[in-house]
């Protein structure tokens, strides 16, 4: 049985069952699915080989020969991982991968469904749902100089029950040069769109979302049209708080000393990224304090130099603020802000 992926959406009953290579799932993937692999990416890469330089048939011949003796085994993950729920199977296009276990899973009595034309039709769907989408919450956006806590505000506002839309959260990313350093590889763009799209699917009876103010890009993620214009048109916090508290939760997002390997490297390379805006002098001096392990000093002079002269975030010039918030204490300082909200939308908690 085929279905839709808008009709599957809906389903609550059905378990996404992504059955492509382990690589093409960690690229991208419908939010919640399980990845259960007829081919492994060696497997995968061989049998795209085979199909572009001796043929199709050959291609499903050695694609027969390699998947028969591990159906017993993709049963039984696939019976496993759904439990009381129907597998919904998908691979690239809808094609033989799903066709083929769904078939095996039909012969052994197991109900189960295929995605119609696989992750390309998701993928399709995201793509007019944000294109055409029409956002009715009020923007709240959070300004302020690195190392104020926006983030962290965000973390208590959940807590206190506010829908909050945490855009770097999403992209794995936290927007900067050094945005990357300590996380997990940032999302793609199509991973991005999934799960933003689900986010704000999940507040669109809100009257309002807080926010983090960002650029049209985070990292290497594009931001839609409509949501940079939201928080252009939305209304404007001014978190602050004192440098010293600033470089104190900088060592602590990005610092966990000793660091490893590849953060230090990271490091390195993103303060050699800055040579261009701060110039090569300034750049060894910042690598050789990185190197003797004096990361506040390293802080320090970045939120000088760097962040506070090159970004405008935070100053009153660029945006209209209507209220400017301390944030020494994140808990005080999201409970201003959850004050000044529900003033405005009393039923909204």
């Amino acid at each position: 049985m085929e279905i839709d992926i808008r009709e599957a959406i809906q389903q609550k009953h059905l378990m996404f069952v992504d059955v492509r290579s382990p690589a093409e799932y960690k690229e991208a993937s419908i939010p919640g699915a399980v990845n259960i692999p007829l081919f492994d990416d060696r497997e995968h890469y061989q049998l795209s080989i085979i199909f572009y330089q001796v043929g199709e048939h050959e291609a499903k011949r050695t694609a027969l020969e390699m998947a028969a003796p591990k159906l017993p085994e993709l049963v039984r993950k696939i019976t496993e991982a759904c439990g009381d729920m129907v597998p919904l199977l998908y691979c690239k296009k809808g094609g033989m991968r799903s066709f083929s276990l769904y078939q095996v899973l039909s012969l052994t009595g197991i109900k189960a469904c295929r995605l119609r034309n696989g992750y390309k039709a998701y993928r399709r769907y995201i793509n007019d749902r944000l294109r055409s989408y029409i956002l009715h919450n009020k923007l709240y956006v959070l300004h302020g100089l690195t190392g104020v806590g926006k983030t962290l505000i965000l973390e208590e506002m959940v807590n206190q029950g506010l829908p909050v839309l945490d855009l770097e959260g999403l992209a794995r990313h936290r927007g900067s040069v050094f945005g990357s350093i300590g996380l997990e590889k940032p999302r793609s763009q199509k991973d991005f769109d999934a799960l933003l799209l689900q986010q704000l699917d999940r507040y669109q009876n809100k009257p309002c979302l807080v926010i983090e103010n960002e650029g049209k890009r985070i990292g290497n993620i594009y931001l839609p049209i409509f949501l940079v214009e939201a928080m252009q048109q939305g209304e404007h916090f001014l978190i602050t708080a004192p440098l010293a508290t600033r470089v104190k939760r900088i060592l602590e997002t990005y610092i966990q000393a000793p660091l490893n390997d590849e953060t230090y490297k990271q490091l390195l390379g993103s303060i050699k990224s800055l040579e261009r805006r701060l110039g090569k002098r300034k750049v060894e001096m910042l690598t050789a304090l990185t190197k003797k392990g004096d990361y506040q000093t390293v802080a320090e002079l970045l939120c000088k130099d760097y962040y506070d002269h090159f970004y405008n975030d935070a100053k009153p010039e660029f945006y209209r603020f209507s209220k400017t918030v301390d944030a020494s204490s994140i808990k005080q300082a999201a409970a201003d802000i959850a004050d000044a909200i529900n003033k405005k939308h009393p039923a909204l908690t």
